[in-house]
């Protein structure tokens, strides 16, 4: 049985006449809520981060990202479903937010995730799949990690799993950084056949829009972003904070362009560690990242 933690949303109110601010118009999620709009539900966890010996603080992230978000300007309706606790029961804490994706996304409403580490990517996609059984899906991530190892369930396992598991599925990641990635792990990807890019051939050539046309095809798809793919003098707060990432430009232009596809049906943002961060800098860009997605959006 999933526990659902309920978020209060405050900030600050130019107007008292106008909503205008993300406090003033997100309200409760219920079995009433209206198709075509947004649902944010959080993912409290980082049992996969410590189980992949990780620095763990990401079972905060839901929390604090939805602080960062609530004074943001916004005047459409949007609704937020509350965040599943996880604890060491990994595997259930998944399934459990999985239950929560597919109920939403049967509603034909739009996800969108607060992680928790980046094992939250599995319990996504268990939601996804259950919505869609038969449909030919891809799975687009902004990482400088693979997540490919074979071993217990963690946050560094979940694309293996579930390549392994379903073959219905593509994977497509950019920003792949070599001194992140052993061979083996290369060598993974190429025995599952998935199409990566990285950081360099992603800043150098035209490789994400290339992406975002194969993207197209597809029957459905869902997005991850983990904040460890940003370099780390703008997101300090995460596992694994990466030199080389993409910068906060870079990463708010292609979340923008992510968000106009319109197979799109979810889209996550993980690994923020909010005891590991410096003046809320990775929770503050992961709530501009997310009211990007919202604003560049053209219909949920």
């Amino acid at each position: 049985m999933k526990h659902i933690e309920h978020h209060t949303f405050t900030g600050r109110t130019d107007n008292p006449d106008v909503k205008e601010r993300v406090h003033q118009v997100i309200s409760q999620w219920s079995e009433e809520t209206p198709a075509g709009v947004p649902v944010f539900i959080g993912f409290r966890s980082d049992e996969g981060v410590r189980r992949n010996k990780g620095r763990t603080g990401a079972f905060d992230g839901p929390v604090k990202v939805r602080q960062k978000m609530a004074s943001l300007p916004y005047t459409e309706p949007v609704y937020d479903y509350g965040s599943v606790v996880g604890d060491e029961d990994l595997e259930s804490s998944q399934e459990a937010l999985g239950e929560c994706v597919r109920e939403v996304l049967a509603c034909d409403q739009f996800p969108l995730i607060i992680g928790g580490g980046h094992e939250t990517l599995y319990g996504h996609y268990l939601g996804v799949r259950n919505a869609y059984p038969d449909k030919r899906i891809a799975v687009v991530n902004f990482d400088a990690h693979f997540d490919l190892r074979d071993e217990r369930p963690s946050s560094g396992t979940m694309f293996h799993q579930i390549l392994s598991e379903d073959r219905n599925i593509d994977y497509h990641v950019l920003g792949i950084q070599s001194s992140g990635n052993t061979r083996t792990l290369f060598d993974t990807a190429d025995a599952l056949g998935v199409h990566y890019a990285m950081m360099d051939e992603v800043r150098s050539t035209d490789v994400y829009a290339r992406t975002l046309s194969k993207l197209s095809k597809y029957d459905a798809v869902f997005g991850t972003l983990c904040m460890d793919s940003v370099q780390q003098s703008v997101a300090p707060g995460t596992s694994m904070p990466a030199q080389n990432g993409y910068t906060a430009q870079e990463i708010h232009g292609m979340v923008a362009q992510l968000a106009k596809l319109s197979n799109l049906v979810s889209f996550d943002i993980s690994e923020v560690a909010p005891a590991l961060d410096t003046d809320d800098r990775t929770s503050s860009l992961a709530a501009s990242l997310f009211h990007t997605f919202m604003t560049e959006r053209e219909t949920f």
